[in-house]
């Protein structure tokens, strides 16, 4: 009996280290799904996706876990989820790493969804996403980024622009005019690049 244990400990131990990565057609699996605005279909896709892929620290994890947490808030503007299991669940991955989709960088001054622009709050200059479903009836995610590094928006203006960081804080409305407020920290903005 103590031989099939020391025989097993190093299976355990092996089977524990190796740790399953997200991959890029794994994460092409969810697209159809917020494309047709399913929210369902990609909230359990990316919920198989994150429970198989925990030791991952990939941008592609830390997008399919923004996935995640957009398509839940899509799901509460379509009554499919309360708010408060919206907040459950947005919750389980404070503390990761998020990786937000590219959007156009715009001007400050202009107004717009689906895009990101640079804002000064409290002396330091932060970052500002609006994402919304398509018809722009319902603001899923106000996504706000604190910065690591400093930040030249002139340089970002009218480029495609990624952010993620690790997720702070979420906040969320008793509304469906906007569902959640993401506050993001040790956040970058790089220009995004077509595959």
């Amino acid at each position: 009996m103590k031989l099939a244990l020391l025989f097993l400990i190093p299976i355990v131990f092996t089977t524990n280290s190796i740790a399953q990565v997200i991959s890029y057609d794994d994460f092409k699996t969810v697209i159809p799904f917020l494309q047709k605005e399913d929210f369902r279909g990609a909230f359990d896709k990316t919920n198989k996706l994150l429970a198989s892929t925990q030791n991952d620290s990939s941008d592609l994890r830390g997008i399919v876990t923004y996935m995640n947490i957009f398509s839940a808030a899509g799901m509460v503007t379509l009554d499919q989820m309360t708010h408060d299991n919206f907040l459950k669940n947005a919750n389980k991955y404070l503390g990761q790493r998020i990786v937000m989709s590219a959007h156009p960088c715009i001007d400050s001054n202009a107004k717009g969804y689906n895009s990101i622009q640079f804002i000064t709050k409290d002396g330091q200059m932060q970052g500002m996403t609006i994402t919304s479903n398509r018809t722009k009836t319902n603001i899923l995610c106000f996504e706000y980024f604190k910065y690591f590094d400093t930040i030249n928006p002139n340089e970002l203006i009218g480029k495609n622009i990624r952010c993620g960081g690790i997720l702070e804080s979420v906040e969320v409305s008793e509304s469906k005019i906007w569902i959640s407020k993401l506050h993001i920290i040790n956040a970058f903005a790089r220009e995004s690049l077509p595959r």
